[in-house]
């Protein structure tokens, strides 16, 4: 919980500060921000015995099945949504960086994602 506030905190200064960070450096954050690996740790809560100390140990050493399914989600939700926040004032995509780092066009990066 506490990474995932800390990120939401860095896209929030990206935001007011109208920064566009590399595209590395925002998929550090959006990997967060997404929510897939909080997701993950939150639905093994309330099982009870069924899930024991060891299985959120592994989920919490961010286990490569967690971090690509955290990749898909991300680019696939930046590559839907991404006109959308943009008219509404929302922080980067990862759209938006990878346009502003290459000079591409937005339909080239929605090829290259």
């Amino acid at each position: 919980m506490k990474n995932l506030v800390r990120a939401y905190f860095e896209e929030a200064k990206w935001f007011h500060q109208d920064y566009v960070p590399s595209i590395k450096d925002y998929m550090q954050v959006a990997l967060v921000t997404c929510g897939y690996t909080m997701l993950t740790t939150t639905s093994f809560v309330g099982k009870g015995e069924v899930v024991s100390k060891e299985a959120f140990d592994w989920v919490s050493s961010a286990p490569l099945i967690v971090q690509a399914s955290s990749v898909v989600c991300r680019l696939m939700d930046d590559m839907v949504s991404h006109k959308f926040e943009q008219k509404r004032g929302h922080a980067v995509s990862a759209v938006k960086c990878y346009m502003k780092q290459y000079g591409a066009s937005e339909a080239e990066v929605l090829v290259e994602l």
